[in-house]
């Protein structure tokens, strides 16, 4: 099986758990509300799990830290080329603020570990480039950038107080302690075989093995499908820019013989996935134009069950 069909095959499996899960939010068996306990379980138990077993039998490759600041440069690329062309069309200011959060980051830690788990399944090397990539790439920027840019273009005064209790948040998150943990633990002299070491790392991926579950339970019963009167100009910029515009810059800045295929693919996966959704906990909290940020998260995030299978086989 090529993996351009693992990736339509593995995103079908997700679309097919998010409907189920939608369909029982419908006839009441579950409640929107009930998203926060399975988003909770993600973040602080099956995701760190994943990320720690994925890491702790590799020895750790340096060039995954490269693909890391690859995604870094194109995270802030897409936050000059978002902000450059709201400036261009003359956005008001929130709304502005409100593009470049669903443009410039996506859901590489909710939902890209999940889909490179269908893709490459049983791959350890290969989740261990996602999480590197992903956590150092995507993650840092997202708890330093995401509520600067909220407050700046918001309607709240920034304070410094702020920004420094979002960073602490992601160096204190199970997800980095696991990421750390993780790297710090492949670096050890043991022996992989051994008995306890490896019932150790079993009960790892066990918990690790449910985050798929969990992370499209979550979804199922955030999505909701609202009216899009009079937002087209919004909702076509924000998809084209994150879901076009995005892994095309990513493919290109890749295009080296030092990166190999997989490596590639990881990361244009990755830079394919729909609007984070801490972007529109930050634009909540500031005022950034909330309605239109959780609206563009919905849209990218039905899309790109199109998008990213076309763009990866068109690519690859």
């Amino acid at each position: 099986m090529n993996t351009t069909q693992s990736l339509l095959e593995g995103v079908v499996v997700m679309l097919a758990i998010i409907a189920v899960m939608i369909w029982l939010k419908k006839i009441g068996f579950l409640k929107k509300e009930d998203s926060l306990l399975f988003s909770r379980i993600v973040l602080q138990l099956t995701l760190p799990a994943l990320i720690f077993s994925s890491l702790v039998v590799k020895e750790f490759d340096d060039r995954f830290v490269k693909m890391a600041l690859i995604m870094a440069v194109v995270e802030i690329g897409m936050i000059i080329l978002a902000w450059a062309l709201a400036s261009l069309l003359k956005l008001k200011r929130d709304v502005k603020g409100a593009l470049i959060l669903v443009s410039a980051f996506g859901m590489t830690t909710m939902l890209g570990y999940p889909i490179i788990q269908q893709v490459f399944p049983n791959n350890s090397m290969a989740m261990e480039e996602a999480v590197v990539t992903s956590e150092f790439g995507v993650g840092l920027l997202l708890f330093i950038f995401g509520p600067l840019i909220a407050m700046y273009f918001g309607q709240t005064n920034i304070q410094k107080r702020d920004i420094a209790q979002s960073v602490k948040k992601f160096f204190v998150s199970p997800i980095f302690i696991a990421l750390i943990a993780g790297i710090g633990f492949s670096f050890l002299p043991l022996n992989h075989d051994e008995a306890i070491f490896s019932t150790f790392i079993r009960i790892f991926k066990l918990i690790g093995q449910a985050n798929l579950l969990m992370v499209t339970i979550t979804i199922g019963l955030v999505v909701e499908f609202k009216t899009v009167k009079s937002l087209y100009l919004f909702l076509g910029m924000a998809v084209i820019l994150k879901l076009g515009v995005k892994p095309l810059l990513a493919l290109w800045l890749t295009h080296h013989p030092d990166f190999t295929d997989m490596m590639r693919e990881i990361v244009v996966i990755e830079t394919a996935l729909p609007s984070a959704m801490l972007a529109a906990v930050f634009a909540k909290q500031y005022n950034c134009r909330p309605d239109l940020v959780s609206l563009a998260i919905m849209v990218t995030l039905v899309l790109c069950v199109l998008t990213l299978p076309l763009l990866f086989s068109l690519a690859f």
